[in-house]
């Protein structure tokens, strides 16, 4: 019998883009994140039709956590600031979802961000997807858009 190797997986690319009020880019940073544990189980759930997980990331956050990020995470470390999907697209297997902070919120040192499936506006709620370390500062003179690029392999 012929055997076949296949590496499926999920794996998540985050860009940060810091922006000045007449919108020119101050600062872009890039980081790998940890694609977590609970996404990973609801996507399973999801393929044995089991309905409550839908699979949508909603929301993405950031915090001002130093911990570093684990598979069993299912919150941030601490989460200052959430919004919801500004825009979202997909070319074949990738798909980019981004998040955009307004000069009025998500100020301060911010050391985390993660997405969640199925949240809403209350901090913590929903099913983290994945969780990343990042350094942005992060004042009322910026707007930050944090764009997730999800490759499935």
């Amino acid at each position: 019998m012929e055997k076949y190797l296949e590496n499926t997986g999920l794996h998540g690319h985050v860009i940060c883009t810091l922006r000045d009020l007449d919108g020119n880019i101050v600062e872009v940073k890039e980081y790998d994140n940890l694609v977590v544990t609970a996404s990973k189980a609801g996507f399973a759930g999801r393929l044995n039709n089991e309905t409550s997980f839908t699979g949508i990331i909603n929301y993405g956050a950031v915090g001002t956590s130093t911990s570093t990020p684990a598979s069993g995470d299912t919150t941030l470390g601490t989460e200052l600031a959430r919004v919801v999907v500004s825009s979202n697209s997909r070319a074949s297997n990738v798909a980019t979802i981004e998040f955009y902070y307004s000069p009025t919120e998500a100020n301060g040192t911010l050391t985390e961000f993660g997405a969640f499936i199925d949240g809403t506006a209350t901090a913590n709620s929903g099913t983290l997807f994945d969780r990343v370390t990042i350094t942005v500062t992060k004042t009322s003179l910026n707007s930050l858009t944090i764009s997730l690029v999800i490759t499935v392999s």
